[in-house]
């Protein structure tokens, strides 16, 4: 079934079995010249052979790697625009499942319609409409936002009361449900058929089109999931007679149990998916789990899914056999060598350094592990935090504080509170934006990028002028906060970088940036040895002081006067805090709020702290976390990137076009697409939009992703929003379409569509100067419209 509203999920196979079974099959075809084909090229009863299955050709003018719906389908309309000379290469059969996302669904409704006319394939498309019900109010909820984000596209969709669904389908039962959302346009295909229908099509078209199948027919629908299954199976009862190994290997199978309808349903969806992808397994009532498993509770089961095909292995024997047996077949084991940094040059992997020198290489598979766990990095600060009641995010596997519980309070039920509406931590946060306001609170931020860039002679400020859109030849301890564009002129980074000497730089980006800005500045820097760039983010501790006593505090703590007139806005100095030396102390809080923020080497994180913390008792000093960050810095319009700005997101669009070096002659990448726009126009500008008629008690609360509409049409969609305990009202932050440049988002009528319910927003390109004077006033006192742009 496709749907508007769905998208497909797939599992990540194992990189060593991955990228064996991947080239098993190229290595034969190469070997025997000619695709290998399990079953030679028969189609199955009722199919249309497929033409061109030729030897492997040695060139091509476009290889498709993947015969999947998306690698077949981009065949197709390539063939269909006239291309030549295509080959798709597809390591299994190119009859496997699919997925279809929303953007596609018109198109995909007319073209699989067609299809059969064009190329005599029955895809088995029915047009069904499909029902999503929910049987709790947050599910509905999530279906109402996602009904307001289809209607403003224009897919037919209806919220439906459960009367309404068994008018619609008598055969539901609807004494727990909430709610549905009906999409009358949804329809079904048989994915092999339509895979083969496009392949044939691609195919067809004056035969420039070549299918190059793996290790199976092309014509046989075969599952990875189950391929793996079967082949993992194997592995492990033979890998002991190989190597000599035990690796635990027992055949035991599982049940997954269910204490909810819901999860119930969950479970018989994916057994319906298993059995057709030849995996044994069943549905079993709570009775016939007793009978299974004698000493399992049933009292509160609804039902469970079996699978006695499933095993057990010891993780640790396992992966010794697996080291055994490749050892056997040459592979190099080095065991005690740490990988440190990965070599890329334009986009490819040249070497890899570790701490036992480096490896060239020519390709390299890496392991594609995405850590779910939890305390993978931690500042050293975090053991202090959690017992002062920090409770605890992740961002890129670095733990980051969300805000602090104090002693006494329900820690569990605050864990567990999840809602679309007003939060339990909305007291908590507000709490720590007054301190931030009107005393001092303390965040750990270690967790942002640092990178220190350093040259023996002007290498490094050239090579920042041409990376950066901003100018970086400022006085030494100064700092500046920029882009780094692509040719689109989007932002690759938002970063600060601060000048520590003539030749020497200090560079503060995004948590979520690590790997991705390293990976940006080394594809560009020049292979001078003169030009040294080092990743220094776990030598520093960021400690952020915000608030007006910061400067009492790190005066005392430093004995040095850090008034405005004395450390000035934008600037940066090594100093001794607390008898602890070498810190960092920059005038900023990334949150528009008076404070500073200190990158102390990390031997003196803990100490540092102590003395803030002891120092700061008398001027009101209390931690605070990343959700007070985001009110304060929302509500002073600090677009952050990953959250509001991206690679296609240019400083035109964003208000911040005063950081871009347009009047000097020096070129940077990125400058002549900013020129570009800025002589045609901007088209969609990030607006700042305050909610006027939101109650927070009782309404649902924005998050992101809500349409924002102008004058009744859509215009676009919020990137992140908060709660400004200033303005005591919603502030959200998003994009919207800007044909008429900023006259015509300033003179039209705003409203943000949340699950369905719209709320009349005000609409700003630029911050609120008179939030701070007129923080005190009432909420119904505040005149949204007399605020004037600073």
């Amino acid at each position: 079934m496709f749907m508007r509203s769905c998208m497909g999920s797939h599992r990540a196979l194992p990189p060593a079995m991955l990228l064996r079974r991947l080239l098993q099959p190229l290595q034969g075809a190469l070997s025997h010249g000619r695709a290998v084909s399990g079953d030679g090229q028969t189609p199955l009863p009722g199919q249309t052979p497929l033409p061109g299955l030729t030897p492997l050709p040695s060139q091509a003018r476009v290889v498709i790697c993947g015969g999947g719906i998306v690698g077949t389908s981009v065949a197709y309309h390539l063939a269909k625009l006239g291309w030549t000379d295509i080959v798709l290469l597809e390591q299994g059969s190119v009859a496997k499942a699919i997925s279809i996302e929303s953007q596609m669904a018109d198109y995909s409704n007319s073209l699989y319609q067609q299809l059969q006319e064009e190329t005599g394939v029955n895809t088995g498309y029915v047009k069904t409409g499909s029902l999503c019900l929910a049987q709790n109010q947050d599910r509905f909820l999530s279906l109402k936002r996602l009904a307001s984000r289809l209607k403003v596209m224009g897919i037919s969709c209806s919220v439906l009361k459960p009367k309404e669904v068994s008018k619609l389908h008598p055969l539901v039962n609807i004494h727990d449900l909430v709610g549905a959302l009906h999409l009358p346009g949804d329809a079904v295909v048989s994915p092999p058929d339509l895979n083969r229908g496009l392949a044939v099509a691609a195919a067809g078209q004056a035969g420039t089109t070549r299918m190059c199948a793996g290790i199976v027919s092309v014509a046989k629908a075969i599952s990875i999931e189950s391929q793996m299954a079967d082949y993992s199976n194997s592995l492990y009862q033979q890998l002991q007679e190989e190597t000599g190994v035990n690796t635990g290997y027992v055949k035991t199978g599982s049940l997954c149990l269910a204490q909810n309808q819901d999860r119930f349903l969950s479970l018989k969806r994916l057994a319906s998916r298993l059995k057709v992808m030849g995996i044994s397994c069943s549905v079993l009532k709570p009775k016939e789990v007793s009978k299974l498993h004698p000493l399992v509770n049933i009292h509160d089961l609804v039902g469970a899914l079996h699978l006695p095909g499933d095993a057990v292995v010891s993780p640790p024997d396992l992966n010794r056999g697996l080291a055994v047996a490749a050892a056997g077949q040459g592979v190099q084991i080095l065991e005690r060598t740490s990988v440190q940094q990965v070599l890329v040059e334009r986009g490819h992997v040249t070497a890899v350094e570790t701490d036992r020198g480096s490896i060239s290489c020519e390709y390299f598979v890496p392991r594609w592990d995405y850590q779910t766990g939890r305390q993978l990095r931690t500042s050293p600060l975090y053991d202090r935090l959690d017992t002062q009641g920090a409770r605890w995010m992740e961002k890129h596997g670095f733990e980051r504080p969300k805000y602090f519980v104090p002693a006494g309070k329900d820690l569990l039920s605050l864990d567990q509170s999840k809602t679309f509406y007003k939060p339990d931590w909305f007291d908590l946060v507000g709490s720590e934006v007054k301190c931030c306001k009107e005393a001092v609170c303390v965040i750990d931020m270690s967790s942002f990028t640092k990178f220190e860039l350093t040259s023996t002679g002007d290498q490094a400020l050239d090579f920042l002028q041409f990376l950066c859109a901003n100018d970086i030849d400022v006085p030494v301890g100064h700092m500046v906060h920029t882009g780094m564009l692509n040719q689109r002129g989007g932002y690759e980074n938002d970063c600060s970088v601060v000048r520590l000497s003539k030749n020497s730089f200090f560079i503060i980006s995004p948590s979520d940036q690590q790997v991705h800005c390293w990976s940006w500045m080394k594809q560009h820097m020049a292979s001078d040895p003169q030009l040294h760039l080092e990743d220094v983010s776990w030598k520093y501790t960021a400690l952020n002081l915000i608030g007006p006593r910061a400067t009492d505090i790190l005066a005392e703590l430093s004995y040095v006067s850090m008034t405005p007139d004395h450390f000035p806005s934008m600037f940066c100095k090594e100093m001794s805090v607390g008898y602890a030396n070498g810190i960092r102390v920059m005038s900023m809080t990334h949150t528009g709020e008076p404070g500073f923020m200190l990158y102390i080497p990390i031997e003196y994180a803990l100490h540092v702290y102590n003395e803030v913390m002891s120092v700061g008792q008398k001027y009101g000093v209390r931690n605070a976390g990343y959700y007070a960050l985001r009110s304060l810095r929302i509500e002073k319009f600090l677009a952050f990137w990953g959250q509001d700005l991206d690679a296609f997101t240019t400083p035109l669009e964003c208000g911040r076009e005063f950081r871009v070096k347009f009047d000097t002659d020096m070129d940077f990448l990125g400058r002549e697409a900013l020129l570009r726009q800025r002589q045609e126009g901007v088209t969609r500008r990030l607006v700042m939009l305050v909610l006027e008629d939101h109650d927070t008690e009782l309404d649902l609360w924005p998050w992101w992703g809500e349409p924002i509409l102008r004058n009744q049409q859509l215009v676009g969609s919020t990137t992140s929003s908060a709660y400004s305990y200033t303005l005591q009202r919603h502030v959200c932050l998003g994009f919207v379409s800007a044909p008429g440049g900023p006259d015509f988002v300033s003179r039209g009528d705003y409203e943000v569509d949340i699950a369905g319910q719209r709320y009349a927003a005000k609409a700003k390109l630029y911050p609120f100067s008179s939030i701070l004077s007129q923080q005190r006033r009432r909420k119904h006192q505040l005149d949204l419209g007399t605020l004037t742009p600073e």
